[in-house]
């Protein structure tokens, strides 16, 4: 399965929601059932390998101003890898919250069977189901995660995916061991996605969200303002295109409809820019109300634009800013609110001399609110951050300032602090404080010391750690009372064997209300001062998880599910093409080259220059001339292919090979004469040689070609002078014999010249 059509990373087993309870579920025994016999009828069930994982755990969170919470069950999941079946995978989870039971993730799902050229997932019980259902490129939208209870079903091949769901939306309910919760609202729908080449995703998808309107009476905060429509089918495109490498677009188109509500279209633009150097990002967004009406989440009713830019000039500097501005209302509903908002960002991150880093962002946001029959309400909101971080030794300290103005009605706000904090990191030990210290004033003005510590400590099978905060609310003239809190977390890691692990936290939080000594001073009674302490508050929680991890037949790799899934039970197809001689006189087909797929299978072409893969995996693939070629040949421009494999279909392939020769020569010269070292080039090109000692030079590994060897006359000895031309052709072709080439040179004898000297008597 390629990697575009790879689930959200969230499908995983920690994502499916719950099975509904199995009395009910007769849909689960027709859909399940008849896949366990056939699991347990196959021969290949002796060869599986898989693994589970089997927990009981439980949360339990109790004060003095609160009665006393827990829930606690056993959790199970499985994954088994079947050969020409696919993977089963199941999870079963079961709680006790309050003196009710409530069902955890709870699902059965076969994955990647083989039927009709494609490759089939089935699940019974919790699903998840992507907002987006082609490649989305932006972070600053937000379409949350469809989560149902209910079947799913989806057929994939390696360029298009087919699926189906239908099932009741749940929400997660629950702290620290999450169980599901049904809402009033079915959710149905059917999408299909075509990846055109490389580059190109098109996707369509039909949505029905409907909603009993006695039941979603009695849930009027799932629905946003209150609004109940009881049902909603919507239409949506999707498009992705990758234009360039670091270019990618998207564009988006939906139309919702409602009986008797008035709609508007829905669409998104934008386009994406990713480098080393820059990163860029802009849409337009324009979503009515019922553009994604689930239940439980705010998504649509707004309009505007959003750009955002990174740049890094250098290592050592990153510059980055945004803005956008959005307003809601779209349908012009006289009884909605109207809301508008416009906000800037402006920031750098940086490495400054004396190994110093430091981030500082400016930030403002602009809110305007009104509702219908009433003046707006407007505000004008900064916040400035600055972060200075540092290394000494085996210390990380960092400093942060924080200045936050709220200019709002009835009267302006200003809330700022300054933090330094010390990770002390000693081999396997951590320890880490910090002192904040924040300043708040409107019509009065408050100060507030925060203390935190942590600690953390990994000792093999054993990791603890600890986290603590104090408080206090410091007083002005203004204020009569101090407020005190302490909160402390603790806990541990425990690997108990290879296969049990155990975890535990623990968690406790103090409120204490107190006089302040002027307001003892001014409140006392009959000489004596009231009780100091006004209120008290604590809260407490436990909890703990216990595990074993359960394998057979080897277990399941962590990651490349993807790749399992299409080994498991793949969907096969071919590889095939041809391999010719590239020659002037016109291509020739070569016998005896090989090819690899994948660079781990080869095969040989045949006397027609043929080659076939059979039983190649559905998906992408990569075709090669292999790098182990015969001597005499040379691979053509394109030497390698990637392709996509159909199911019971060939994929093409064809390559070409360059034919190698190779030319000979001679420097002769009279006896004594130096013929070795002497510099041979060849054009064109930049090929060089040098003579033997003998005067005989080669060149090996030419293409086709009409070339011109030439002795460099600079090379010669200083007595040796070129006898011949310096340039001899040299024409080469395929299966015909280059004639030696020769160059003689000759050896120039200097007599130096007799001088007389007569002396006279």
């Amino acid at each position: 399965m390629p990697s575009w059509w790879r689930r959200n990373p969230s499908r995983s087993a920690g994502h499916r929601s719950i099975l509904s309870r199995l009395s009910n579920g007769r849909w689960v025994r027709l859909t399940c059932w008849p896949a366990l016999a056939l699991l347990l009828s196959n021969p290949v069930c002796a060869q599986t390998r898989g693994e589970a994982e089997v927990a009981t755990q439980g949360f339990y969170l109790g004060g003095t101003s609160q009665s006393l919470l827990d829930t606690s069950g056993i959790a199970t999941r499985f994954r088994d890898f079947l050969p020409g079946i696919g993977i089963l995978a199941g999870s079963l989870e079961g709680y006790g919250s309050q003196n009710r039971f409530e069902t955890g993730e709870n699902y059965l799902e076969l994955r990647g069977a083989p039927w009709l050229g494609e490759q089939w997932t089935v699940t019974g019980g919790d699903f998840r189901a992507p907002a987006s259902i082609v490649e989305f490129p932006f972070f600053n939208i937000f379409t949350p995660e469809m989560m149902a209870r209910g079947v799913e079903i989806q057929a994939v091949r390696p360029d298009s995916q087919y699926t189906f769901f239908t099932g009741m939306e749940t929400l997660s309910a629950g702290a620290r061991v999450p169980y599901r919760i049904l809402t009033p609202q079915r959710i149905t729908g059917a999408s299909a996605v075509r990846k055109i080449g490389q580059r190109l995703q098109i996707g369509g998808r039909i949505l029905q969200f409907s909603t009993n309107p006695n039941d979603a009476a009695n849930n009027l905060l799932l629905f946003p303002l209150g609004r109940v429509v009881p049902l909603v089918d919507t239409f949506s495109v999707q498009a992705f295109y990758a234009l360039a490498h670091h270019w990618k677009l998207y564009a988006e188109g939906s139309q919702p409809l409602a009986p008797g509500e008035r709609t508007v279209f829905s669409s998104l633009a934008g386009m994406a820019w990713d480098s080393a150097e820059v990163t860029f990002r802009a849409n337009y967004v324009r979503q009515g109300t019922l553009y994604f009406p689930l239940a439980g989440f705010y998504a649509g009713d707004r309009q505007g634009p959003f750009s955002e830019v990174r740049w890094r000039p250098r290592k050592s500097l990153e510059l980055f800013g945004s803005a956008s501005s959005y307003r809601n209302n779209l349908e012009h509903d006289p009884n909605a609110a109207s809301l508008s908002s416009t906000s800037t960002a402006l920031g750098l991150t940086a490495s400054l001399p004396g190994k110093f880093s430091a981030t500082g962002q400016l930030s403002t946001i602009g809110l305007s609110s009104a509702e219908p029959g009433s003046e707006p309400l407007v505000s004008h909101n900064l916040q400035i951050n600055a972060t200075l971080a540092r290394s000494l030794g085996n210390h990380s300290v960092h400093f942060n300032w924080r200045d936050l103005r709220l200019d709002m009605a009835p009267a302006p706000q200003r809330q700022s602090s300054g933090e330094i904090e010390d990770v002390y990191h000693l081999k396997r030990i951590f320890l880490g404080g910090a002192v904040r210290l924040q300043q708040a004033s409107d019509t009065e003005q408050r100060n507030s010391l925060y203390f935190r510590g942590s600690a953390q400590a990994n000792f093999g099978r054993l990791n603890l750690y600890a986290n603590i905060e104090v408080g206090n609310d410091l007083a002005n003239r203004t204020i009569f009372a101090t407020n005190a809190y302490s909160t402390s977390v603790a806990g541990l890691g425990f690997r108990l064997s290879r296969d049990w692990n155990l975890a535990t936290e623990a968690f406790r939080n103090r409120l204490n209300v107190n006089l302040n000594p002027e307001s003892i001073f001014v409140l006392q009674g009959g000489g004596s001062p009231l009780s100091e302490s006004l209120a008290a508050t604590g809260q407490w929680s436990f909890y703990f998880r216990l595990s074993r991890q359960i394998r057979w037949g080897g277990g399941l790799p962590s990651e490349n599910i993807d790749q399992l899934v299409a080994t498991a039970a793949p969907l096969t197809g071919a590889v095939e093409g041809s391999v010719r001689v590239r020659v002037l006189a016109g291509d020739l087909l070569a016998a005896g080259i090989p090819v690899t797929l994948d660079k781990n299978r080869v095969a040989l072409t045949s006397a027609d220059g043929h080659y076939r893969f059979d039983d190649v995996p559905a998906g992408e693939h990569v075709a090669a001339l292999s790098e182990e070629l015969p001597a005499d040949f040379d691979p053509g421009a394109h030497s390698q292919v990637r392709l996509a494999v159909q199911p019971r279909r060939a994929a093409r392939a064809d390559f070409e090979v360059l034919p190698l020769a190779s030319l000979t020569g001679n420097v002769t010269g009279p006896e004594g004469a130096a013929l070795e070292g002497i510099v041979i080039r060849l054009h064109p090109g930049d090929r060089y040689t040098t003579t033997a000692s003998d005067g005989h030079f080669s060149f090996y590994n030419l293409h086709e070609g009409d070339f011109e060897v030439v002795l460099d006359q600079s090379s010669l000895p200083e007595n040796e002078r070129l006898d011949s031309e310096s340039a001899m052709p040299a024409v080469v072709r395929l299966g015909v014999p280059v004639p030696p080439i020769g160059f003689a040179v000759t050896v120039q004898v200097n007599t130096k010249p007799i001088r007389k000297v007569l002396e006279l008597k």
